[in-house]
This record gives structure tokens, sequence and C-alpha cells, in this order.
């Protein structure tokens, strides 16, 4: 009996103090949310924004300029399909999106996959939304369209930010274009 009363006594202080699985559970869940929820505001969220009489810079786009890897990868030489899978792979869909958009642009023979990927992501959320946050992320950072001088960016060819944004509103319309179909076939209006 006094074997059993030990083991009580020296179990029973480290069962009584445990969390519940429910708690456990809870504290992982929590934390997901919360890591998605923040995903999900970057994703949205534009890289350089005026409001008022400010214009608003986030870290996104600072870390762009001054992280040479991170601008490495954001800005290759020539932008390509595998690492363009890749980082929808790993969910860097801003990235991603960007890379997307430049193969628009670069490799015209696929353009049709391009904007099938724009369209398949739009049912699933708003990709023209997504696409401007994107474009108003990456473009101002490009390295064939600005530099930092100074500390600050100097924009030198605002010709290109042009251009980008024309080829923008094209995809943009298309995406615009196949939504409206969908929600025809689905009867939604």
């Amino acid at each position: 009996m006094k074997p059993l009363y030990l083991l009580l006594l020296v179990i029973l202080p480290a069962v009584v103090s445990a969390q519940s699985t429910a708690a456990v559970r809870s504290g992982a869940l929590d934390s997901a949310e919360a890591y998605w929820s923040e995903w999900w505001q970057d994703l949205h969220s534009m890289g350089v924004e005026a409001k008022n009489d400010s214009l608003i810079v986030r870290q996104e786009v600072l870390r762009l300029f001054n992280d040479t890897a991170y601008r490495r990868l954001a800005y290759p030489d020539t932008y390509n399909w595998p690492l363009a899978v890749a980082l929808m792979r790993n969910m860097e869909l801003k990235m991603a999106f960007w890379h997307l958009i430049n193969l628009y642009h670069t490799d015209t023979a696929n353009r049709s996959y391009v904007l099938g990927t724009f369209v398949a992501y739009d049912s699933l959320m708003n990709m023209d939304k997504i696409l401007l946050s994107t474009f108003y992320t990456f473009a101002f950072a490009d390295p064939r369209v600005a530099t930092v001088k100074n500390n600050k960016p100097h924009i030198f060819r605002p010709d290109l930010l042009e251009q980008g944004l024309v080829r923008l509103k094209e995809i943009i319309a298309q995406v615009w274009y196949y939504r409206d179909e969908r929600n025809k076939r689905l009867g939604k209006k």
C-alpha cells in the first residue's frame, strides 16, 4: 500500500499542474491564427502608399532596398517559372505574383499560364487588390527602376514603372473578365 501511496504522491502534483490538451491545442491554434492573419494582411498591404499628405513605405520595401539576398530573390536577372512555382509552394505568394507579373511581360508565349494562375487564385481571393498591392510593394524597389541615394529611394526610370502599370492593368482587366464569366456561370451577380 505504501508504494501506491508514494506513487500517487509523486505523480498527482504533475497531473494536477499539467495543461489540458485542449489548452495546448488552443495555444497552438491561436499562434497559427495570428501567423496567418499577419500573412493575409501583408498580402493585401501596399508597400508604398500615399495617405493624406504622407508617403508610407512599409518594412518589406525597406528590406528590398537593404537586404541584398532578399533583393536578389525578388529581382533575379531572368524571371523563370521554376522559381515562381517554388515561391508559390512556400506560400511566398506576394513575391511569386511579382515574378508572374514579370513573366507575363518576358515570356509572352506562356502568358495564358500566368493569367490562368491569377484567375485560379481569384476564385479564392480578390486578385485585383492583391496584384495592386504586389506591384506597389515590388515595383518601386526594382533595381531597373530605382536606387537608394542618401538613404532615400531615387526613381531614375519612371517610364518603366508606367509600362509595368499598363501591363498590370491589362492583367487585372483579364482577371475581371474571367471573374465576371465565372459569376455568370454560377448565377451570381
